[in-house]
C-alpha cells in the first residue's frame, strides 16, 4: 500500500530541519509557499524572483519567507534553489481552494511532480498538497489523541477479521461458500488496513514523538497479504486489488462490494481459487500461478492425485507432495 503523502511527511516531521523552518514561520505569523521538488519543469511556472542555489538551512528559509513569493527547494531538500518567486500554474489546473496561496499551491502540485507546502499567515494551519493529496498538518498533541484512538480501533477490526478469515478458511473445505459471508471478511480486513495506514501517517508526522505508537502498532501483523488473496480468490475477473481508503469501507453496501468482485447480485455461491490456501504454504509464486491456472478452483484442486501434480513443470516433487498432503490434512480435520 504506497501513500504518496508519507514521504512528504517524513521530511517535515518533528526534528527535522524543515519542520523547524515550518514552525519559526508559524510563530512569525508571515506564512509561506514552499516547493519542494519539480525541477527543471517547476522552472516553466516560475517568473520573478531571485536565484539563490544555496545549502539548505532553516534559518534562510525563515528568512525568505518574510517576502511575498514562493520558495523552490530541490527535491532533496539539500538546497534553496529561488525565492520570492511567482508561481503560475497551468490554466487547464483547477482548484476548489479559495485563498490564492492555497489555490495555486494545489495548481501546481496537480500538473508537477512537487510536493507544495503551505503556510497561512492569519490561522497559521500548514497544508500538503502532493498530486490530488492534501494533507492538514495537525498540533502533535491532537495527532497522539487521534492516534491511540485509531489503534483501539485496529485491534477491534484486527481481530473481527482474523475470527471471520478463520471461519471461512474452515467453510472453504466444502465446495461453495455464500458470497455475503466472503464479502463480510473483505470488509473487516479493509477497514483494518484503513486504520493501519492512518497510522503509519500519525507514526511518521509524529517524528521523534511516534516511536510509542510504532512500536503498539507492531503488535499488529500486517494483514494486506491474506486481504490481497482472498480478494483474488473471490473476483470474478483479474481486476487490480483496490487500495484501502479510510472510511471508504463503511459506506459500501454488500451490494457495491459484490459489484467490486465482478458479481451482480448477492445470491451466489462460490468457490475460492486457491490463491490464499497455497499461499500459506510458502509456494513460489510462480508455482502458485501455475496451479490456479491449471485447476480454476480449490475444490477442483483437492481431486487432484499426487502423481498428477508431480506432472506439472512448476511444481518439484516435494512441492507437489506437500501441497496434496497439506489438501488431504485439511479436509480430515473438518
Amino acid at each position: 500500500m504506497d501513500d504518496p503523502l508519507l514521504g512528504v511527511l517524513s521530511r517535515i516531521a518533528p526534528g527535522t530541519a524543515l519542520r523547524e523552518a515550518i514552525d519559526n514561520i508559524i510563530r512569525a505569523r508571515t506564512g509561506a509557499l514552499i516547493v519542494i521538488g519539480g525541477e527543471p519543469d517547476i522552472d516553466e511556472d516560475s517568473e520573478g524572483g531571485f536565484r539563490l542555489d544555496v545549502p539548505f538551512h532553516h534559518q534562510f528559509v525563515y528568512e525568505l519567507a518574510k517576502m511575498d513569493g514562493a520558495i523552490l527547494l530541490d527535491s532533496d531538500v539539500h538546497r534553496i534553489r529561488k525565492a520570492n518567486v511567482e508561481l503560475i500554474p497551468k490554466k487547464y489546473a483547477t482548484s476548489a481552494e479559495t485563498g490564492m496561496r492555497h489555490r495555486t499551491a494545489e495548481r501546481i502540485a496537480k500538473t508537477r511532480d512537487a510536493t507544495v507546502i503551505t503556510i497561512s499567515e492569519r490561522r497559521s494551519v500548514v497544508t500538503i498538497y502532493r498530486g490530488p493529496s492534501r494533507y492538514v498538518l495537525h498540533d502533535l498533541s491532537y495527532i497522539l489523541t487521534k492516534a491511540t484512538s485509531a489503534l483501539a480501533s485496529l485491534g477491534r477490526y484486527d481481530r473481527l477479521f482474523r475470527s471471520a478469515l478463520r471461519r471461512l478458511a474452515e467453510n472453504e473445505a466444502e465446495e461453495e461458500i455464500p458470497l455475503a459471508d466472503v464479502i463480510e471478511v473483505l470488509r473487516r480486513g479493509y477497514i483494518a488496513l484503513s486504520i493501519r495506514q492512518e497510522l503509519n501517517r500519525y507514526v511518521v508526522e509524529l517524528g521523534r514523538d511516534g516511536h510509542l505508537i510504532d512500536l503498539q502498532l507492531e503488535e499488529y501483523p500486517d494483514i494486506f497479504r491474506d486481504w490481497t488473496w482472498i480478494w483474488k480468490d473471490y473476483q470474478v475477473n483479474d481486476t487490480p486489488v483496490p487500495a484501502p481508503v479510510l472510511l471508504d469501507a463503511s459506506s459500501w453496501s454488500q451490494e457495491n462490494w459484490a459489484k467490486r468482485l465482478g458479481y451482480d447480485h448477492m445470491d451466489y455461491r462460490v468457490t475460492p481459487r486457491g490463491y490464499r490456501f497455497l499461499h500459506t504454504i510458502r509456494l513460489r509464486d510462480e508455482a502458485v500461478d501455475t496451479l490456479v491456472l491449471e485447476y480454476q478452483s480449490l475444490a477442483r484442486l483437492r481431486e487432484a492425485d499426487l502423481e498428477e501434480l508431480r506432472q506439472l513443470h512448476a511444481l518439484n516433487a516435494e512441492d507437489a507432495k506437500t501441497i496434496w498432503t497439506t489438501l488431504h490434512d485439511s479436509v480430515s480435520e473438518v
